[in-house]
């Protein structure tokens, strides 16, 4: 059974990968140019909520793969 540990591990890893990839896609940053007389130069961040989320919910699945493989590979 220790093979389902590793395999466990390898998955939680897989899902911080896949939790950075989504958390990249949810953040985006948009450059405005100075207004002369009006407004400066700033730029703004839209956070997009649906990819945010999905970062989450992959990195509670990695830890709880992790919890349980490493359980699994402690314990015979």
């Amino acid at each position: 059974m220790r093979y389902f540990g590793w395999a466990e591990l390898l998955t939680a890893l897989l899902a911080v990968i896949g939790a950075v990839a989504c958390w990249n896609a949810g953040v985006r940053t948009t450059d405005f140019p100075a207004v002369p007389d009006v407004s400066p130069a700033y730029s703004g961040t839209f956070y997009s909520g649906s990819w945010i989320a999905l970062a989450a919910l992959a990195v509670s699945v990695a830890g709880l793969l992790t919890v349980d493989g490493v359980r699994r590979l402690r314990t015979r």
